[in-house]
């Protein structure tokens, strides 16, 4: 799979996600998740954690 397709996906996640019904998850939420289960699992190139990095900032979130 090529990165851009990989991130698709996980925008369909956070969607589906936040719209599950579940008040408690957030949007933060999610993406922290996301970006320290990639960077712990070794899933993450150079391209999705740029992308990631760039998705936490706009959040305000430090990882």
């Amino acid at each position: 799979m090529r990165d851009r397709d990989v991130m698709n996906l996980l925008d369909q996640l956070e969607l589906y996600t936040l719209d599950s019904g579940r008040k408690e998850p957030s949007q933060k939420d999610y993406w922290l998740f996301v970006y320290k289960s990639m960077k712990s699992g070794l899933l993450m190139t150079k391209n999705m954690e740029k992308h990631l990095r760039y998705k936490l900032k706009a959040l305000d979130i430090q990882p």
